[in-house]
């Protein structure tokens, strides 16, 4: 335990660690990573009490581990010690199982999913300058990159941590790459879409909230193009119109432009260059946050600090970053960071499931340098609602694009009736101009019998039942039911005012009949008979 804090003390030191300095510190950090995973396969081993300093809860030891995987990105120790990735495996998995076991979610639990997320964005980087160095199939690696990067915008999404600007710039910066490496991705491009929303929620009138809205929009409609289409080929024009997409382009050609300067005459450069363009990350042209302005822009370079989680650019592994949230931490939060509006929780939750794909189709492909032809296995991008649902709001944002948007929830209507969103946000852009078309759009949802209807079903039902007593329409064939199963969801006391409005205005027959049916019995129920006497409704 010792040697562990000494070495990251030796990294903390004001002035720039030396080599021989970073290379003492790696060794300490080694040994203190050996001690604990030889105590923890000892057959004498218990359950560690959290407060211990080498324990998987402390967060200082588990950033003490990502700062060794920085050190090893540049072959620090000998080939005889751990390698990055296995540090950042290694630092993946405590995270996990302490988080699993954290019972509340606090302070504590969010500087540990900090941590993981840290660890899961650091292998996604070694994933992508490894496979430009590798001997790696084109496939492969494009499946190893997507893959990892969806699911780390799952893990983006399903993290308890509070939406705030690093958050989500890391979501848009993992589902850039994915789209980066697979280009006609359908999926992708709307996981990208959404990111984009979520920044332009987050915070509508900075600087880059027009760029955000027209990159969403952008992404959605790639998105919904590719439908029933391969993912090979080359990308849409939506996708080349986009800044960041320009800004990748444009530093390609600088890199290509500089090694052909660089290149000796009479060398022959690779046959095939578009695995090291898919690795390249794209930049905004401007600065971003450490730690995702470091996977993006730089990818083939030599291997990057890991990430450090703030919006400063990340330091050199002369100091080692405490614990998140912390007044001592190495790594000082951006200022900028802030929980993000009700709206940028939606948007971070809107992320679903990738639907299967249809049977992959064959394609053959040339390679431009090899004469012969390859036969590649290109699946097809599957319809899905999200990416309309997704245009759709990103429309609703303008006033002059909300008849848009209202067709396309229509369309996510028809395609997936039982989405409560489409309905809810159709609704209010309906409602202040014609209510009545609004009270129809409800309507339309399919519930199901009252005794399975969850509390999403009873707030379209309670919604029903607002927009009808508005209106005082107390004849609408839809105002018994919805009361009814309002009621049995939610409780009696929800309708109490509904009920001394229709009282007042003599509904005594339909009264009667919801309470019947929310108590399941029949009118002349001997109890009920005697309820009603009592109200004066019979």
């Amino acid at each position: 335990m010792k040697r562990f804090f000494t070495g990251l003390a030796l990294l903390q030191q004001e002035q720039k660690a030396s080599e021989d300095t970073e290379k003492e510190a790696a060794l300490f950090l080694q040994q203190g990573l050996e001690h604990f995973v030889s105590q923890r396969c000892s057959k004498s081993w218990v359950e560690q009490d959290p407060s211990d300093p080498l324990s998987s809860f402390s967060t200082q030891f588990l950033r003490g581990l990502l700062t060794l995987g920085q050190l090893q990105q540049r072959d620090t120790l000998s080939e005889k010690a751990m390698s990055a990735e296995q540090v950042y495996h290694t630092v993946a998995v405590l995270t996990a199982q302490s988080v699993s076991q954290c019972v509340c979610r606090g302070e504590a639990s969010g500087q540990l999913e900090w941590v993981l997320l840290d660890a899961q964005f650091a292998l996604l980087q070694r994933l992508i300058q490894q496979g430009e160095r590798q001997a790696k199939s084109a496939m492969e690696r494009q499946s190893l990159v997507a893959n990892r990067c969806q699911a780390l915008t799952a893990l983006i999404r399903l993290t308890s941590i509070a939406p705030c600007q690093e958050l989500l710039d890391m979501q848009e910066r993992a589902c850039q790459l994915a789209v980066v490496t697979t280009p006609r991705d359908s999926h992708a491009l709307c996981l990208l879409g959404l990111s984009q929303l979520a920044q332009y929620d987050n915070n509508p009138n900075s600087n880059r909230s027009k760029e955000s809205i027209t990159d969403a929009c952008l992404s959605f409609q790639a998105s919904i193009e590719l439908e029933h289409k391969t993912q090979s080929g080359e990308p849409l024009e939506q996708l080349r119109k986009q800044k960041w997409w320009q800004d990748r382009q444009e530093a390609e050609n600088k890199k290509a432009a500089k090694q052909s300067i660089t290149q000796p005459a009479g060398v022959k450069g690779p046959s095939d260059t578009s695995a090291a363009k898919r690795g390249a990350k794209p930049g905004r042209g401007g600065p971003v946050q450490g730690r995702v302005a470091a996977a993006v822009t730089k990818a083939p370079a030599p291997a990057p600090p890991a990430p450090i989680r703030g919006g400063k650019a990340v330091r050199p592994p002369a100091k080692t970053p405490a614990a998140r949230g912390r007044a001592e931490a190495a790594a000082k939060p951006d200022k900028s960071a802030r929980p993000a509006s009700n709206g940028t929780k939606l948007q971070l939750q809107a992320s679903k499931s990738k639907q299967d794909c249809c049977p992959a189709t064959v394609e053959t492909a040339e390679e431009p340098a090899v004469a012969e032809t390859v036969t590649a296995f290109s699946p097809i991008n599957p319809s899905c609602h999200v990416s309309r649902l997704g245009l759709a709001r990103a429309l609703s944002r303008s006033a002059d694009t909300q008849d848009q948007a209202k067709q396309l929830y229509q369309e996510v209507i028809s395609m997936a009736p039982r989405v409560h969103d489409a309905y809810i946000e159709l609704v209010q852009l309906l409602e202040p101009s014609d209510p009545q078309a609004a009270v129809e759009v409800y309507c339309r949802f399919p519930l199901k019998p009252v005794a399975e209807q969850s509390f999403d079903d009873a707030f379209i039902t309670g919604e029903i039942v607002r927009m009808l007593m508005m209106l005082e329409q107390y004849d609408h064939p839809q105002l018994g039911p919805s009361l009814v199963a309002y009621g049995k969801v939610m409780g009696l006391s929800c309708i109490d005012k509904y009920i001394d409005i229709l009282d007042g205005k003599f509904m005594t027959k339909l009264l009667m009949s919801v309470y019947a049916r929310i108590h399941d019995r029949q009118e002349d129920d001997q109890e009920l008979q005697d309820f009603f006497k009592f109200k004066c409704w019979i």
